[in-house]
């Protein structure tokens, strides 16, 4: 059955309709994770920078580099801090998908804190306003880690309407840390 996966693949000649072929296809996350491409080795080679490559750096990347940066901020392998730029980084590429990644990041309850918490961050970098709504819903996660990441992002975005989103959860917020971040949220934001 794989042998019939591979010659369709392969384009070596039909396979009957009979017999379908179901075989999953590998992500682009998947494959870039395990293969040691050279889009993946150049991205760890800036990731492995002190800081953050600069927005033109990644655009030249162009959207394939999306799923590379994303499997690279999942993978345990990498450094810490090379993960944290990768997450980051997905901020500074020019496509939609990018901006969806962090996104999805933030939202899936099953990610590691460190990667959630600096996808809200990328998040209000990337979209700017456009990301007040997704963060807000974000002020009620159960990771308080998150919690903290995202009044601290809201609070750099600035704004009358971020105000209104972290002084309406100040009073709802029982935990010390995570009021204390709404508050630093509060302060950045002042006009």
């Amino acid at each position: 059955m794989a042998l019939a996966g591979l010659v369709v693949l392969a384009g070596v000649g039909p396979v009957s309709e009979a017999a379908p072929v179901h075989t999953k296809a590998p992500t682009a996350a998947s494959v870039s994770a395990t293969a040691p491409g050279p889009l993946r080795t150049e991205a760890l080679g800036l990731l492995s920078q002190p800081t953050v490559a600069p927005e033109a750096t990644w655009r030249r990347f162009g959207p394939e580099v999306v799923p590379v940066l994303a499997a690279l901020a999942e993978d345990t392998s990498v450094p810490d801090a090379q993960r944290m730029r990768a997450v980051t980084a997905l901020a500074r590429v020019e496509s939609p998908e990018a901006g969806q990644t962090l996104q999805a990041m933030l939202e899936d309850p099953h990610r590691p804190s460190d990667v959630r918490s600096q996808a809200a961050a990328a998040l209000g970098q990337r979209l700017g306003f456009e990301a007040v709504k997704t963060l807000q819903a974000r002020l009620e996660d159960r990771d308080l880690r998150l919690r903290e990441a995202v009044a601290q992002a809201l609070g750099r975005l600035g704004g009358q309407r971020v105000r209104e989103v972290l002084e309406e959860r100040l009073p709802l917020e029982d935990v010390p840390q995570v009021r204390e971040a709404l508050q630093q949220g509060l302060t950045l934001a002042e006009p």
